[in-house]
């Protein structure tokens, strides 16, 4: 694994946000947390949304905001679930 993964929520030709691989799995477990958390709360109030009170946009608003949220907790769970199965302990 590389040091840093690019990620795929990068909409452009050379990739700007990056995830340490390397960094403590504290801070990535942090990282992922924050990100799911965030956007399970963003998700929970669309699900209370009515669709007779929202813009044909909003639909499509929220669910880049959630890709947006989980692309980088996800990459970052996958790394924390490598590291972990390679013997590595959270600190």
């Amino acid at each position: 694994m590389s040091r840093f993964l690019a990620l795929t929520s990068n909409f452009t030709a050379t990739p700007v946000l990056h995830l340490d691989t390397e960094a403590p799995m504290a801070d990535l477990l942090e990282f992922t947390e924050l990100r799911m958390r965030a956007a399970n709360n963003m998700l929970k109030g669309l699900a209370c949304m009515s669709a007779r009170n929202t813009e044909d946009a909003d639909l499509s608003h929220f669910a880049l905001a959630a890709y947006l949220l989980l692309e980088p907790g996800c990459a970052a769970l996958n790394t924390l679930d490598q590291r972990s199965h390679a013997g590595e302990t959270l600190r």
